[in-house]
């Protein structure tokens, strides 16, 4: 059955060569002689090379040992991550507010997807108060975070997707965060792919962060109380310490878009300059005050009805939806560090072993080998595109659209195996 699907496919080839009068590109004669080469495998190796191609087919770059971005703010990072929400086994019903303050801080995970690695490994969900600072602040109902807010939804058009939910209960906003158990990222771009539905006295954000004076930020911030057109980018602090608001540190962008809808919203720390993306065209650009300390990343969906985000009406709320998320970053120092409110965090744990488990320490020692892109030539959202190979062979298995190079070693050993070289 395999030689039949194979001697079909080369058939196939063969015969779109025919009907046409263009010369054959060498990608396309690569496809036809290595499908004849295929042909000629025993079953066995057959079996094997199907096998092979198949799981490196699922690999979201991990043969990459640099990743390259795009646009003005292009760089080049040493580490990849794409988390998918799209098809989540445990995907299921909205979980029911929780409307004791205590009880909701103290909530369980929401599913096993929480407590897996896949989810762990990279990302904390929170669960602490604004009841100490509320002092220091013009917040005028207590903030709640809750792991109760963080769920997998199911939608008629996905499969799943993942949900940060705010709502104001009798006695306080509950609310929703998530922290990078990496603490160390040194520039980065992140993107994701998401909506925010709902009430206004909402604040949907996605940032960098490190908990120290002065304050560092990169921000990507949607009040809900806004136009829905206008989202806020900023190198934070936006106010200096008279309170007067730094205008060279903030965009409000006003672009052609609806954020209740999905849009694909990027961010690129680089070392002079903070620059912002949506649907793939530059809409920011701000080099005052770019932060310069590694920092963590931080997605949240929240409120306190003060001014920033205004006060939301009782039992109303707001949803931040997240179909994926995509992270090509570098890091700095050891792994871990300390959460967003400045408590040691639980993550600490020697720099060796979390790069070997990550498989960075390949990448790190070989440098920019086999470089990938996250927006060049890229075919699958989440996987990396390669563009080149220094290391004298190519990637086995790549995805169409990121190079044939990972053929040529299996070509090559078959035309000189059957002796057409």
């Amino acid at each position: 059955m395999l030689l039949r699907l194979f001697y079909s496919s080369a058939t196939s080839i063969y015969q779109s060569y025919s009907s046409t009068t263009s010369t054959p590109t060498f990608k396309t004669l690569t496809n036809f002689v290595m499908s004849l080469t295929i042909l000629r495998l025993p079953p066995s190796l057959l079996l094997l090379t199907l096998l092979t191609t198949t799981y490196a087919q699922k690999d979201n770059g991990g043969e990459c040992t640099c990743f390259r971005t795009n646009g003005h703010s292009s760089g080049y990072f040493t580490s990849h991550r794409f988390h998918d929400f799209r098809n989540v086994a445990s995907g299921g019903d909205v979980p029911d507010l929780i409307t004791g303050a205590t009880n909701s801080s103290l909530a369980g995970a929401t599913s096993d997807f929480f407590t897996g690695d896949a989810w762990t490994s990279d990302w904390t969900i929170q669960n602490w108060t604004n009841e100490d600072s509320r002092a220091d602040s013009d917040a005028t109902v207590l903030m709640v975070n809750s792991p109760n807010n963080v769920y997998i939804d199911n939608d008629s058009s996905y499969s799943t997707y993942l949900t940060l939910r705010t709502a104001r209960l009798a006695d306080f906003q509950s609310a929703a965060e998530f922290d990078s158990t990496e603490q160390n990222f040194h520039h980065l771009s992140a993107r994701f792919l998401a909506r925010v539905t709902g009430s206004a006295g909402a604040c949907a954000g996605l940032f960098t962060y490190l908990s120290s004076s002065p304050v560092q930020e990169a921000d990507i911030e949607i009040l809900t109380s806004g136009p829905r057109n206008r989202v806020q980018y900023t190198n934070q602090p936006s106010v200096n310490k008279h309170g007067d608001v730094e205008t060279t540190a903030t965009v409000n962008g006003t672009q052609d878009l609806d954020w209740s809808e999905w849009n694909i919203y990027r961010m690129d720390w680089m070392p002079k300059m903070t620059s912002w993306y949506v649907n793939g065209i530059s809409v920011a650009n701000i080099s005052y005050q770019t932060p310069k300390d590694p920092a963590g990343l931080i997605i949240n969906m929240w409120g306190d009805g003060g001014s920033w985000t205004g006060e939301m009406e009782e039992f109303d709320r707001a949803m931040l939806s997240i179909q994926w998320i995509e992270v090509a970053f570098n890091v700095s120092g050891d792994y871990g560090g300390k959460s967003k409110r400045g408590v040691d965090g639980e993550w600490l744990e020697d720099r060796t072993g979390w790069v070997e488990r990550r498989g960075l320490e390949k990448r790190k020692s070989k440098g920019c080998e086999v470089v990938c892109s996250l927006d060049e030539k890229v075919n699958e959202t989440g996987t990396p595109a390669l563009l080149y190979n220094n290391t004298g062979m190519g990637v086995l298995g790549w995805k169409e659209g990121t190079g044939a190079m990972g053929w040529l070693p299996v070509l090559i050993i078959g035309l000189v195996g059957f002796g057409w070289l």
